[in-house]
């Protein structure tokens, strides 16, 4: 007799999940239907999935790309890494992707008081042209490198990039109105003895977020579109093991400094100061940029990671 009720019991709870899970009837429309409450329903429901007699499966779309991210994340030691899906269909470049991924994981991290700080590049614009409006308090925006004056791409540099994250989050912008690189040491040395231009350099150095991409040392370079170097120099920076550059300071493959001469008469901040910041976001991918992010992260400079599936399977697969 006891078996019997439980077998009967068992059947009921089949039943009422059949009725909710497959035929998508609501507790009300049940509990009408086997004449039981509707809170009796629910527990019975309850029971259901408890008893393994519903079993619940996620289909989770971009559950590779989650799973790409941790073992980033512990790879590298990172505290956060956002890889965003690139549909195959899609006619946008990759940065745009990149930049939409970047402009949301900013809505999480910039609170009141955030000071920001903002490198150049064309990645780097596309990240704030994609930021919407949020108002934080006292927020403040900082260029990290001086900027670059020049013909084409190369006008894009630091001042519009902050003045499009000032906007975005209510901000005040500060810049570094200098040139990225000067021609001698004792130039970078005048200007870094002006009160405004240290200044800006300090408010960079404590900055709790940096937002930066990482250049690719090549002849189609910002730098040598803007005259920073002619095409054969930067054929020697690659030939002396340069893999990428942040604020226009070259990094080899295991993050040192690629070229001492020219780093010191680069105007921004320094490597090591983005290793202090809480978070040091770094937004880069595409199969030209794979090596220097790689290294980028072996020298500590990001902490955090916007990247696309492609470049995060060619960064663990060493």
């Amino acid at each position: 007799m006891h078996a019997t009720a439980d077998r009967k019991d068992v059947e009921l709870l089949v039943e009422i999940a059949r009725m909710y899970y497959e035929y998508g009837l609501d507790q009300q429309e049940i509990a009408e239907r086997v004449g039981l409450s509707r809170s009796r329903i629910s527990r019975m429901l309850t029971r259901a999935r408890e008893a393994g007699i519903v079993q619940v499966t996620i289909a989770d779309p971009f559950r590779e790309e989650s799973l790409l991210a941790q073992e980033l994340q512990a790879r590298y030691g990172l505290k956060r890494v956002v890889v965003c899906p690139v549909p195959r269909s899609s006619r946008a470049p990759l940065a745009w992707h990149l930049a939409q991924a970047a402009a949301r994981l900013l809505r999480e991290l910039v609170r009141d008081g955030s000071v920001i700080g903002v490198c150049g590049g064309t990645t780097m614009l596309e990240v704030a042209r994609a930021l919407r409006p949020l108002k934080r308090k006292d927020v403040s925006v900082v260029q990290l490198e001086g900027t670059l004056s020049g013909k084409g791409e190369a006008l894009i540099h630091g001042n519009e990039i902050a003045l499009l994250f000032a906007r975005a989050f209510a901000a005040t912008p500060f810049f570094l109105s200098v040139p990225a690189i000067v021609a001698h040491e004792q130039v970078r040395e005048a200007l870094l003895s002006d009160r405004n231009v240290a200044r800006v350099l300090d408010m960079g150095k404590s900055a709790s977020v940096a937002v930066f991409s990482i250049g690719r040392p090549d002849r189609s370079s910002l730098l040598v579109q803007a005259g920073y170097f002619s095409p054969e120099e930067m054929d020697s920076l690659v030939a002396a093991g340069a893999v990428g550059d942040l604020c226009s300071r070259f990094f080899a493959e295991d993050g040192s400094v690629c070229d001492e001469s020219l780093n010191r008469r680069t105007i921004g901040l320094e490597l090591q100061d983005f290793m202090q910041k809480d978070f040091a976001v770094a937004v880069a991918g595409g199969p030209q940029k794979v090596a220097g992010v790689r290294g980028a992260l072996r020298g500590r400079f990001a902490n955090v990671l916007v990247t696309d599936e492609a470049t995060a399977k060619q960064l663990l697969d060493v």
